[in-house]
């Protein structure tokens, strides 16, 4: 009898070595980063590996070089409809913050960003191709630090004591409070949506 109770379980272990030997252990292919930037997130700060160039999906019409549109959303979306996280890029207007306070410090040049924008449906004509302007980033979802696409809201931050009081917490709660607090728009702008999709995993 014992050495029959034996059989199954030798016939469970030869399964199992097998079923082991069988396991695929290829790696996946290495990502390649096109550069980094910063952003907060809840208060802290994270790093955004940029692994492909950006994508400005038409409609809406826009008159800038690179397609990119601000002030309309997108029609369609490099993932037909998943949902995309949202990165919030916060812009600061007629003023000039401290450069260690922005995470793309370079009007019209970041990693992975559109060097234009057609801005004319926010702030009228003779914006139609205007410069990427400097700007630091939220975001709110780590999205499992996959890589894939991010639709971008842009909002706009108008005096140098609202932009230090969002430096200073680092996160969207801030930034919605403040909104709250301002419905006439007078110091920091409501949710301004765009065409654009970037591409990072974050860090």
């Amino acid at each position: 009898m014992r050495q029959w109770s034996l059989v199954p379980s030798l016939a469970i272990a030869v399964v199992g070595i097998i079923g082991c030997g069988s396991t695929d252990t290829t790696a996946p292919p290495p990502v390649t980063v096109l550069g980094s930037t910063v952003s907060w997130f809840e208060g802290d700060e994270v790093q955004l590996d940029y692994t492909k160039q950006f994508e400005c999906k038409m409609p809406p019409s826009a008159g800038s070089p690179s397609g990119c549109e601000m002030g309309a959303d997108a029609q369609a979306s490099p993932t037909n409809g998943t949902s995309i996280p949202v990165l919030y890029v916060m812009v600061p207007l007629g003023f000039t913050p401290a450069a260690s306070t922005l995470h793309c410090p370079t009007v019209g040049n970041c990693v992975a960003h559109p060097s234009t924008l057609d801005m004319t449906r926010v702030f009228g004509a003779g914006t139609a191709s205007s410069p990427l302007p400097a700007h630091s980033h939220i975001i709110i979802d780590l999205d499992s630090h996959s890589d894939g696409p991010w639709t971008v809201e842009v909002i706009g931050v108008k005096d140098s004591n609202t932009w230090d009081l969002i430096v200073g917490t680092k996160n969207l709660a801030e930034v919605r409070l403040l909104q709250f607090q301002d419905p006439t728009e007078t110091h920091i702008t409501a949710d301004i949506s765009t065409n654009i999709f970037l591409f990072f995993r974050v860090r």
